[in-house]
């Protein structure tokens, strides 16, 4: 299983991955039994409840859109078997890998790519840029500098006629 892998993960993290993986196949096989004897349960009570109704009403109940009664035979309690057992396989599971996701958030930090998007970057430039301009600033030689530039540059425009 660690080759699968590659050199990348731990002993531990290997082990945390197929506990999770463990117990979501496990739970996703008792959703399994529980839905099917819940589906097959559920299909055994309609049919009492419908079998203890009377002859007029037993009719009158068919499906919307159809004028076909309602008949629970081996057929629909299969259906019932199948549909509880893919349902109670699909919630359980899914509430287990839900649950136990927390084990694995320091797995999914290995490898990861610190991916930026531009704005972010340019984000990032200028806060580096304001960072290093606060300590500049800082410095009293390099504020002389920029002062003496400056007037260089506004004698500069005033003599050519740019001011």
């Amino acid at each position: 299983m660690s080759r699968e892998f590659g050199d990348t993960l731990s002993k531990d993290d290997v082990k945390t991955i197929a506990d999770v993986r463990r117990d979501i196949w496990t739970s996703g096989f008792k959703g399994l039994a529980y839905g099917s004897v819940g589906g097959y349960t559920l299909h055994t009570l309609m049919k009492y409840c419908v079998n203890s109704l009377t002859e007029a009403s037993r009719g009158k109940l068919s499906l919307p859109g159809s004028d076909k009664p309602i008949h629970f035979n081996r057929n629909t309690a299969f259906f019932s078997v199948m549909a509880g057992g893919a349902l109670g396989s699909f919630l359980l599971a899914t509430t287990t890998g839900k649950n136990k996701v927390h084990h694995m958030h320091d797995i999914f930090e290995i490898g990861k790519n610190e991916y930026k998007t531009p704005y972010q970057q340019a984000y990032e430039n200028a806060k580096k840029a304001k960072e290093q301009q606060h300590v500049d600033d800082a410095s009293p030689e390099l504020r002389r500098q920029r002062l003496l530039s400056r007037r260089r540059t506004m004698s500069q425009r005033l003599t050519e006629g740019h001011g």
